[in-house]
């Protein structure tokens, strides 16, 4: 069966030498400090706490706190929030010594400075978007698959001996009429998401925007129907419905992170 929403995947918080410096000023007239992110791929969650790692390593005074907004445009957008618990803050997106080297465009504030308050929120979408046009279809919770990870035996008299190393859960979904057809874009967009998922890099998944938008779960991709890995995929023509041009991803298997 399928849920009665839609839901929402956020991907692409890549950190590379080309992006990971974040220069800004914690004082009016003070110098220009520069945090210097760990180079890596994270879900959104935590490429804010790397953020606020690298912020606070080099500030040693102040805390910050980032925040992401899942609300916007009916759960369809999400916008980036960056505060201080210090009574200045300029982030130096435009002017910085290296400004051409930061992560504001992934974070959503784009190239230019933001001064004169505490706080202050990207105008942008943060990283990248996909949204299914319709709900998913066979959708399962990490409340409903659970695995153990560990090793049996059975002794001579029938006795179970388990040592259990971990708790992994896992959600599954599938989604179906996916097209670039009359100005649609779905089949482009799945096909760039499934291409960043399968080389096995983070994301978030909110299994509804509308009902629960703060609901989100950190995982990987598990497994597709054309590979148990998770290594490929296949968007699969519906042809026997009579829907020419219209694909299905098929049943896929994503594991939860557990931080």
């Amino acid at each position: 069966m399928a849920v009665n929403d839609i839901c929402l995947f956020l991907y692409g918080f890549d950190v590379t030498d080309f992006n990971k410096y974040i220069n800004f000023k914690n004082a009016m007239g003070g110098p220009i400090l520069t945090g210097v992110m760990n180079i890596g791929n994270y879900t959104p969650t935590q490429f804010m706490n790397e953020i606020k790692r690298a912020m606070e390593f080099i500030d040693g005074v102040n805390t910050y706190t980032l925040f992401l907004d899942r609300t916007i445009q009916n759960g369809r957008s999400n916008q980036m929030r960056i505060s201080t618990s210090g009574s200045f803050l300029s982030l130096l997106f435009g002017s910085g010594p290296n400004a051409a080297t930061s992560p504001s465009i992934l974070m959503g504030f784009g190239m230019a400075d933001f001064t004169g308050g505490t706080s202050y929120t990207g105008p942008n979408q943060a990283g990248q978007i996909l949204i299914p046009e319709f709900p998913t279809w066979n959708y399962l919770s990490p409340n409903e698959i659970i695995e153990q990870d560990g090793v049996k035996n059975i002794t001579s008299t029938g006795i179970k001996e388990t040592l259990v190393f971990a708790q992994m859960t896992f959600f599954q979904g599938e989604w179906r009429y996916v097209t670039d057809q009359f100005g649609r874009t779905q089949k482009t967009q799945w096909e760039n998401f499934l291409k960043y998922a399968t080389k096995q890099l983070k994301f978030e998944f909110q299994p509804s925007i509308n009902e629960d938008p703060t609901l989100f779960y950190e995982a990987t991709l598990e497994s597709t129907p054309a590979d148990s890995n998770g290594l490929k995929y296949k968007l699969d023509q519906m042809n026997k419905d009579g829907l020419y041009r219209f694909y299905q991803t098929g049943l896929m298997k994503f594991r939860v992170i557990v931080n």
